[in-house]
């Protein structure tokens, strides 16, 4: 009797890979699962399937052809084939993302929440409603950014095209974004007026860019962002 171990993703990408190994049809193998896979929490902790596949090596002579083993590498091929040919597609990202978030909802207790996706060509959206969410924006929306990224990092984890995941708490984005215009706009008329410079405080990519569209085609003023992140923030200087 010999054996050998194969992993994979699942137990069935496991199985079929140890046959492709062996040139072996399954009913001609003993399978024993030895891991089973896990997704861990938060992508931390993740494990591969194994598997063991045990057969009888006096049997591989006269049990198997070289036509049978063909067969059961074109098959292996076949159903990778049809595993990985449509990819990753935005809908699946999405679906991915849902189900991360409602099990992180689910351990800090939040109670019932709705999340509405939205598909875009650039990002997939997804807005989450309910009662008091507030403790999922945080300060200048640093919590909500923080979930943002774990949301990103877990659901693009292992596939080759990649998602941009914006999540939005009651149209929270929205209003930062208003609040942020209108900053810049009365930060660049102090400065004007001034002949001065005036540095804000850090704030994320997408916050700083909206400080620098907001103010790109206004008169004698101009924007640069500097510092490294997570202290990265505008300048607005007197042009």
């Amino acid at each position: 009797m010999s054996s050998i171990e194969s992993t994979g993703k699942t137990i069935k990408d496991a199985v079929q890979k140890g046959l492709f190994q062996l040139g072996k049809k399954e009913n001609e193998v003993t399978i024993e699962v030895v891991t089973e896979p896990s997704h861990g929490f938060l992508g931390i902790g993740s494990k591969m399937a194994v598997v063991r596949l045990t057969f009888t090596e006096e049997q591989e002579s006269d049990t198997v052809s070289v036509e049978e083993r063909t067969q059961v590498k074109e098959q292996f091929i076949s159903e990778e084939a049809e595993i990985t040919a449509p990819g990753f597609t935005a809908e699946e990202a999405a679906e991915k993302a849902k189900a991360f978030l409602q099990d992180v909802l689910k351990k800090m207790d939040i109670g019932e929440v709705f999340i509405e996706k939205m598909i875009k060509n650039d990002k997939v959206i997804l807005h989450l409603h309910g009662n008091n969410l507030g403790i999922l924006i945080g300060k200048h929306g640093q919590t909500l950014d923080a979930l943002q990224y774990l949301t990103n990092l877990t659901t693009n984890q292992g596939q080759d095209n990649r998602y941009f995941l914006m999540l939005d708490v009651e149209n929270y984005r929205q209003r930062r974004k208003e609040t942020l215009e209108q900053l810049a706009v009365r930060l660049a008329s102090r400065v004007k007026h001034e002949g001065d410079k005036v540095m804000l405080e850090p704030m994320n990519g997408y916050e700083r860019k909206i400080i620098h569209m907001a103010l790109q085609n206004k008169e004698h003023v101009r924007t640069e962002s500097e510092g490294q992140d997570p202290y990265r923030h505008v300048v607005i200087y007197y042009n």
